[in-house]
């Protein structure tokens, strides 16, 4: 039972009806050798079970010259939030062990930097200078590393997209300039300014090469072994390039099908949401197949995608959608069409929303046309839009109570 219990903890299984896989413990069923499912294990450990905090811990308290040993990591990691298994700290020992089958740890105490940079594309000080970034400087290395539109990038459309992606952030336009020239000074961007014309101009962004390795790439590695995706190399290609693929009937449906699955995976990530399945058919379904299915942090949000290469007219696409929904308990649905939404599936979307507590939103190809920075407008907009339907319906049903 110890086994059963000691992988329930570390995400390996989950119980509910009966003892089953988690997606995780598949992905490491999958590797090609033992190395290899030691450091997905060693990279899920750091980054999805507070392994990389412990691996702050211990830098700080051996920095400080302080003696270590499990109870007084533990007391450390309790003062940040994390519990590690009581007073006597007993989680942190067997968590440290597995941790050091992939070299993170070597001679009981001792932090091997390169380790953790190969196993997850960043030094230990890389991640707590990083940890220690205010919040919006934060936010706007997130949304650069989700943008796949090629540099420079206008700072401002960064800064849109930055606080689209993290809502509880607001990021000053009047000191955007300053925090850009900061994150320049620390080696993660480049920033030029644009020239000619009239009035302020925003300073165009270029990450750099240290922004790769560091935050970028372990980001998409991360994702794209999450995900799967039959065409990884979709998650890099501009958006445009993508729905110039959907739009091009020579193309083989197989061809853009790839590249609509594409769209779905880089409009998931440009919205700050987490990835939790996609593909799902079956009972949870009500047999309908569903693209995406993600989670946006906050406010808490289940949001179901749905894609489809051509228009969307008429309401049959959003009923279906909506009884799924009722299934599948998600807050919000998100159409993506490579090409126009219809006047009749914003009417459904409307009656809907005002009879159900669902926020229904689109995408549609012309909110594609310039990439990251016209989607971020185009959810801007239809957020407003929910936001209208969901206040008025609000008002009138007080109004009805009150009197």
């Amino acid at each position: 039972m110890n086994a059963f219990l000691s992988m329930r903890h570390y995400g390996l299984i989950t119980e509910k009806d009966k003892y089953s896989l988690t997606e995780v413990a598949e992905q490491l069923l999958a590797t090609l050798s033992d190395e290899e499912m030691i450091d997905a294990f060693a990279r899920h450990i750091l980054l999805d079970l507070n392994g990389l905090q412990l691996v702050e811990v211990v830098t700080s308290l051996t920095a400080r010259g302080i003696s270590l040993n499990a109870e007084k990591v533990g007391e450390e990691l309790s003062a940040i939030g994390i519990d590690p298994g009581g007073s006597s700290g007993e989680n942190v020992n067997p968590m440290r062990l597995w941790l050091e089958r992939a070299g993170v740890f070597t001679g009981t105490w001792s932090v091997d930097s390169s380790a953790v940079r190969r196993l997850i594309g960043a030094s230990p000080e890389e991640v707590s200078e990083l940890a220690s970034l205010p919040e919006d400087q934060q936010a706007l290395l997130r949304a650069l590393a989700t943008i796949s539109d090629p540099p420079p990038l206008l700072g401002n459309k960064v800064r849109e997209l930055a606080e689209l992606q993290t809502p509880w952030v607001s990021i000053s336009l009047k000191n955007l300039a300053a925090t850009l020239e900061l994150l320049q000074k620390l080696g993660w961007v480049t920033l030029t300014k644009v020239t000619g014309g009239r009035g302020a101009k925003p300073h165009q962004v270029t990450p750099t090469q240290r922004f790769a390795e560091v935050i970028s790439e372990p980001l998409m590695t991360a994702f794209l072994e999450q995900v799967h995706p039959l065409d990884p190399a979709s998650l890099r290609r501009p958006l445009t390039d993508l729905l110039s693929v959907v739009d091009d009937k020579s193309q083989s449906n197989h061809e853009r099908g790839l590249a609509m699955e594409g769209v779905c995976l880089q409009v998931i990530r440009l919205l700050g949401a987490r990835f939790v399945g996609w593909r799902l058919r079956g009972a949870q379904t009500s047999g309908a197949e569903v693209d995406v299915v993600a989670e946006i942090s906050l406010p808490y949000l289940l949001a179901q995608v749905q894609s489809k290469a051509s228009d969307i007219n008429g309401r049959d696409r959003i009923d279906r959608e909506v009884g799924v929904a009722s299934t599948l308990k998600s807050n919000m649905i998100l159409f993506v069409a490579s090409g126009k939404v219809g006047p009749a599936a914003h009417r459904a979307a409307d009656v809907h929303m005002q009879e159900t507590g669902l926020a229904i939103l689109f995408l549609q190809g012309s909110d594609f046309t310039d990439g990251s920075a016209s989607i971020t407008t185009a959810m801007r907009k239809q957020w407003d839009h929910v936001r209208d339907v969901r206040s008025a319906v609000a008002r009138a049903r007080t109004s009805a109570v009150g009197s």
